[in-house]
């Protein structure tokens, strides 16, 4: 082989060698592996929640409850911890739920009362009466009103000329259908909270409705000169507040106060502001839970026998 040759054949495998000798040191470092940013640990508290749904009316126990891990930052403070109130599943015998509770919401004390009395006492507003009147199926709605509802009252009369029919109160409250709360389902409180739909009722019932006081004797008096029949309302129409005058013949029912007769379907009259928002204030009936003891307030006592007022 010629000197030249050899040399660029020499020349070409140094170049090669040293080609190969960069190529796997010049390969730099592998890539960094990404940073993990470190997350810190949710800090959670124990609340109380419901373990089933919870009917209106419905009586509380240990077994309707549980302690659940909340996030510390969603905690509110109507919430209930076991910090603040480690026995609370244990207070829950005898309180009464006001309002329907779902499977997993937290508890809160607004809406639980605490009465030995039982339900009607404890969920009717201030300055309102429970009146109770018997309906059947048929003047009922088909026997599907449960509590809750919102109905119209609806008086019928029987004469020679025929009967008459006329409303006379619009958007009455249903304290409670039956001898007891919750005896149509489990919205009406009482019941286990598995059923869908509330039950029918087939023979005739006692109805309880919310009222005012002259509202309470208009209906008590309508129910003795006729048959009463309640209306049921769609949830649309539903209006909070005591219900309202009908349009019926004011002139049919009277009553006689303080020897003067008035109309005793008039009650759109005694329906004021005030009746629209004091009245319907609804009672607490007292602490729920005992972690600090409520002041009990003291009552004065009369020194004489009680004025007696004439209407």
């Amino acid at each position: 082989m010629k000197p030249a040759r050899l040399i660029l054949v020499l020349v070409a495998l140094i170049a090669g060698g040293l080609a190969a000798f960069f190529a796997l040191n010049s390969g730099g470092s592998p890539d960094p592996s990404p940073q993990v940013a470190e997350v810190e640990p949710v800090q959670k508290v124990k609340v109380l929640i419901a373990s089933r749904t919870i009917g209106i009316g419905e009586r509380l126990d240990p077994t309707t409850v549980m302690w659940q891990d909340w996030p510390e930052e969603a905690i509110r403070p109507e919430f209930i911890t076991d910090e603040r109130l480690p026995d609370a599943p244990q207070q829950m015998q005898g309180t009464i739920s006001r309002f329907e509770i779902f499977e997993g919401e937290p508890i809160r004390e607004a809406k639980l009362v605490r009465t030995g009395q039982g339900y009607l006492s404890a969920v009717i507003g201030k300055g309102m009466r429970g009146v109770s009147i018997e309906v059947s199926a048929e003047s009922g709605a088909g026997g599907f009103i449960v509590p809750n509802d919102r109905v119209d009252v609806v008086l019928t009369q029987r004469s020679r000329t025929g009967d008459t029919s006329q409303t006379i109160l619009n958007n009455a409250r249903v304290l409670a259908i039956g001898k007891k709360l919750g005896e149509v389902g489990p919205n009406g409180g009482g019941g286990n909270g598995e059923q869908a739909s509330p039950e029918a009722f087939e023979n005739n019932t006692i109805a309880t409705l919310e009222l005012t006081p002259r509202q309470a004797e208009a209906i008590i008096n309508a129910s003795q000169v006729g048959q009463l029949s309640l209306v049921l309302r769609s949830i649309i129409d539903f209006v909070d507040g005591p219900a309202t005058a009908g349009t019926g013949d004011n002139a049919s029912v009277k009553l006689i106060r303080a020897g003067q007769q008035t109309s005793a379907l008039a009650v759109s009259a005694e329906n004021s502001a005030q009746n629209e928002t004091s009245e319907t204030e609804q009672s607490t009936g007292g602490p729920v839970f005992s972690a600090v003891p409520a002041p009990v307030a003291q009552q004065p006592q009369p020194n004489s026998a009680p004025a007696v007022v004439k209407e």
